[in-house]
């Protein structure tokens, strides 16, 4: 792990930072508005989700489609979705140019910086953005990475090492991450990294277990499923 200090920033360097920022959001959709709008690809209980609340928290209009993985097909139209994203993975993101955005924390990214009045990305240049970031990598590469595995049902020794391994992370979010007992991961506005980590923590039922036994995660999870934005996406 890399662990970076950050120096005070003058303010100058700052303001030319989000300046420069908020001038490229204000291109893409001034393009977005001449042409058909960006279409998401996601699932409901996949981390695509995540993409598509924060899409739908953003504000800004998009088409979605929902893809259906046991046939790799897009839901309402029947297309084959590996002939969209080669991958075969979601979320994906069409833009209107016809480029294609993928992975989830591309994707995101990506949405949050076309809505930065929302607040769900802080801007280029400032720590706050790289701390959420941050943050967004840990659920995707600690959280997401050992929970995935008992999807598929592991048995014996396979099945204790994941259990495990989910457990330590786990407890790490409850003691650690959330231990300021806040409503969010950090600070007072909901970001990128509180929706994909309330979209990790709803998958517990359907591995059948729960997350009772971490009270801080508890009192997270039911804190951010109330928020209008998220029960409306």
């Amino acid at each position: 792990d890399v662990v970076v200090i950050l120096p005070s920033i003058k303010r100058q360097v700052v303001s030319l930072r989000l300046i420069r920022s908020h001038l490229y959001v204000s291109s893409i959709l001034l393009h977005t508005s001449n042409m058909s709008l960006p279409k998401l690809y996601y699932t409901s209980t996949s981390c695509g989700a995540a993409s598509y609340i924060v899409a739908h928290l953003a504000g800004n209009p998009f088409d979605s489609e929902q893809v259906l993985f046991p046939t790799h097909t897009t839901a309402t139209t029947g297309e084959d979705f590996y002939a969209i994203n080669s991958k075969g993975n979601v979320p994906t993101l069409v833009l209107p140019s016809g480029e294609t955005l993928n992975e989830g924390p591309s994707v995101t990214q990506f949405l949050a910086d076309l809505a930065p009045a929302s607040g769900l990305l802080a801007p280029v240049g400032s720590p706050e953005r790289y701390l959420t970031i941050g943050d967004f990598n840990w659920v995707g590469t600690e959280l997401h990475q050992s929970i995935m595995p008992l999807f598929l049902k592991p048995e014996g020794a396979v099945l204790e090492y994941f259990e495990k391994r989910v457990h330590n992370k786990m407890q790490f979010l409850n003691d650690d991450i959330l231990k300021a007992g806040g409503k969010y991961i950090r600070g007072d506005k909901l970001t990128i990294a509180d929706v994909y980590l309330y979209i990790a923590l709803s998958w517990f039922p359907l591995i059948g277990r729960s997350i009772e036994r971490y009270p801080a995660a508890v009192k997270y999870f039911e804190g951010i499923k109330v928020i209008p934005g998220i029960q409306e996406a």
